[in-house]
């Protein structure tokens, strides 16, 4: 067991002090203060390329946590070894990731809400796996089971490191990288739910959710014809929506390069392209419930939203016509 000395209370404190600042942070940190928390912070002047900071913040709670792992499972234990390592990560990497953040929020114009919505939550998972072995940290310096806690210790820092890799390779990405990763991921959920709620009950591992419901079109009630055209009209529309996720994706996502000054109409085509498949959803909850009017007009939602997302797509980044430009048109007209 540690002594009870006045370094190994100041540790404690230390330790107790710090964790209270990381739970006040989080509250900064946490998805709904995108635009409340944000309003009240003091504006950076003259603010730093923001993944530039995260990515050397990192790199020092990277090199920190391994000296505090270190110097809390080798005998003997030494808590002022430790305070001193800690004070530098509380008084200055952690804050500096937040400060990242924070700027990223008030440089919305060149950042835009998908990159400072990436970097929040990154950090947030730092902040919280720093709490984690903080606490494992204290524990041991009451001297509860120090034995038992050296794989504990080891194995959170392991996750810390983890954390702070994966801000470093935020900085490597920067906007187009984000942009051709969430390219990947809206393509791959727009095809699942909308191809698994249209085609692949045919060839797929599973039916289709309208066929699930309804045990193909030709099965749903005998008086009800103008709904069973709306199915079949709904699943010519969607599939062309699907369409459209590739092209985007292809055409637009995937050749986004930074320093265009596009920032807004990428993020606004890629919060469209994740609502569709929600609305798909409430569309099929309406066939669900044989609601004929309410799946009209869910299905006109989810189109109207795949037409907003073709529209601010139209142009190539740099607010010129291309390929990709003359087949929106035709797009367009086919699916209305």
């Amino acid at each position: 067991m540690p002594p009870n000395t006045a370094d190994t209370k100041a540790l404690q404190i230390l330790i107790t002090t710090t964790l209270t600042q990381l739970a006040s942070s989080a509250v900064f940190l946490s998805p709904s203060s995108q635009s409340t928390t944000a309003l009240t912070t003091t504006p950076v002047a003259n603010p730093p390329n923001p993944l530039h900071v995260l990515r050397d913040a990192a790199l020092l709670v990277k090199a920190h946590t391994t000296k505090l792992s270190l110097l809390a499972i080798t005998a003997p234990f030494t808590p002022s070894a430790i305070s001193k390592v800690l004070r530098q990560v509380a008084a200055e990497s952690l804050p500096a990731m937040l400060s990242a953040v924070h700027i990223c929020r008030q440089e919305h114009a060149v950042w835009g809400t998908m990159m400072a919505t990436e970097a929040q939550s990154r950090v947030r998972r730092v902040y919280k796996e720093m709490e984690t072995l903080l606490q494992e940290i204290l524990a041991l310096s009451q001297g509860q089971g120090h034995s038992s806690k050296t794989r504990n210790s080891l194995s959170s820092t392991a996750v810390v490191w983890e954390t702070c890799d994966a801000l470093v390779a935020l900085s490597m990405l920067g906007i187009s990288g984000l942009a051709w990763a969430a390219g990947e991921d809206q393509e791959t959920e727009g095809h699942d739910a909308l191809l698994d709620d249209n085609d692949e009950g045919v060839e797929g591992d599973r039916d289709s959710l309208m066929e699930e419901i309804f045990h193909a079109a030709n099965s749903l009630p005998a008086d009800r014809v103008e709904l069973k055209e709306l199915v079949e009209e709904a699943g010519r529309r969607l599939k062309r929506v699907v369409l459209l996720y590739t092209a985007v994706v292809k055409r637009r996502l995937k050749t986004f390069e930074e320093g265009d000054a596009t920032v807004g109409r990428l993020d606004e085509a890629v919060e469209g392209l994740r609502r569709i498949p929600h609305l798909v959803d409430e569309l099929a909850a309406c066939f669900y419930d044989l609601d004929e009017e309410k799946a009209r007009a869910a299905l006109d939602k989810s189109v109207r939203e795949a037409l907003a997302v073709a529209t601010v797509m139209r142009e190539d980044w740099s607010g010129g016509s291309d390929e990709f430009t003359a087949w929106s048109m035709k797009w367009k007209d086919a699916v209305s």
